[in-house]
């Protein structure tokens, strides 16, 4: 079975335009909205707006616009003014296949993020979010950053786990974001991985590790939706994921 390859959407047009270059799952993304407007992806992680309101307005849309293919919808569970249930419920109504927790706290460090933590809003109720989106028969995938994250989403039911290596930016793929991907797909056993974010601009930069047993899907924002021919890019970021190794894991 071919490995997956996911992307981001703000919008219906977006979304019917990836379907028809032939990616294999559509995101309805609260950070994509922000890119429409000129913004970087980081902005996603400001308090510029609500990121579940932002959601909810697009997933309609990008549902419509899909094709048939499955539309995940991010969904921020850190939301104390409005519970992850509540949230639930809404894109369940709106025809969404499953969610992906996303602004993650995984990208947190420091005091603000052990703030979070200590104030019962950080990554323990990303990882509940799996759970509560399987007792509604949605699909769980979830954002991890390292190998312990990895193993929390697959015990609360994680559908996929997405490794993700940082806000993407051009760089270099290092000896660490490889040793980061393997030992994640190491904690996330049978369950199937997709790489995102870093250094990944480019599809000669996925990783080729076939040679560990280790095949990663891929899961694009901003390197899609700012792309200037997406047809091209979508079938060269699909060579790049068919050709990374020979031992299929992400189905």
């Amino acid at each position: 079975m071919n490995a997956l390859l996911a992307s981001a959407a703000g919008d219906g047009d977006t979304a019917r335009r990836l379907a028809r270059a032939g990616v294999d799952v559509i995101v309805a993304y609260h950070s994509s909205v922000l890119r429409r407007r000129g913004l970087p992806s980081v902005a996603g992680l400001l308090p510029w707006a609500n990121a579940n309101e932002l959601t909810l307005g697009i997933a309609p849309e990008v549902v419509a616009a899909a094709g048939g293919r499955p539309v995940l919808a991010t969904v921020c569970a850190n939301d104390a003014l409005r519970p992850p249930d509540q949230v639930l419920d809404e894109l369940a109504g709106h025809g969404v296949a499953g969610v992906l927790n996303a602004p993650t706290t995984a990208l947190l460090s420091g005091p603000v993020r052990a703030a979070l933590e200590d104030a019962g809003l950080g990554y323990r109720r990303e990882v509940e979010l799996m759970a509560l989106a399987r007792d509604r028969g949605l699909l769980a995938w979830g954002y991890a950053c390292t190998p312990e994250q990895a193993a929390a989403l697959v015990a609360h039911g994680a559908d996929a786990v997405v490794a993700h290596l940082g806000i993407t930016r051009a760089g270099a793929l290092t000896a660490e974001h490889t040793a980061t991907l393997a030992a994640m797909a190491e904690a996330a056993g049978t369950v199937p991985l997709l790489a995102h974010g870093g250094p990944l601009t480019d599809p000669a930069a996925f990783p080729r590790t076939g040679q560990d047993g280790v095949r990663f899907g891929f899961f694009g924002a901003s390197v899609f939706e700012r792309a200037q021919d997406l047809d091209s890019t979508v079938t060269a970021w699909r060579r790049a994921v068919e050709q990374n190794g020979e031992t299929c894991r992400t189905t």
